[in-house]
């Protein structure tokens, strides 16, 4: 089963690879070489990076990851999934995650939970930390 699409999408990029600790860097490609075509602030990008870093070496439900990763001028989000439980209501995973960026969405799909990341171009005073 495909993710839930976002809305609207200035540019969109859906990748889907193996749910294994070597293809990890595959969304860190994939989400870097789309923040560059927008040329988002590199603290952001970097804090995403993280933030997705931390999602995938969470338990996933499928031999596979799917991202899809959408960029334009307000910023950048990317959602990932399937997982084998909610990352949300991890008090671990959420303490990495909140910090990070500015917007943590999930959706319990089907097929597992699916987590949605997003970060402005520019963090406003009090969001994300």
């Amino acid at each position: 089963m495909s993710p839930p699409e976002l809305s609207d999408p200035d540019e969109r990029v859906i990748v889907e690879f193996p749910a294994i600790a070597g293809y990890r860097g595959v969304g860190r490609l994939v989400l870097g070489g789309l923040s560059a075509r927008f040329e988002l602030p590199v603290d952001r990008v970097e804090d995403l990076l993280l933030a997705l870093e931390s999602l995938l070496s969470q338990e996933l439900a499928a031999d596979a990851v799917t991202m899809e990763a959408i960029a334009g001028p307000e910023g950048l989000r990317t959602r990932v999934g399937p997982f084998v439980r909610s990352q949300v209501e991890d008090a671990a995973v959420a303490r990495v995650l909140n910090p990070l960026v500015d917007e943590v969405l999930e959706q319990d799909q089907s097929d597992g939970y699916w987590v949605e990341l997003g970060v402005s171009a520019q963090r406003t005073a009090g969001v994300g930390g």
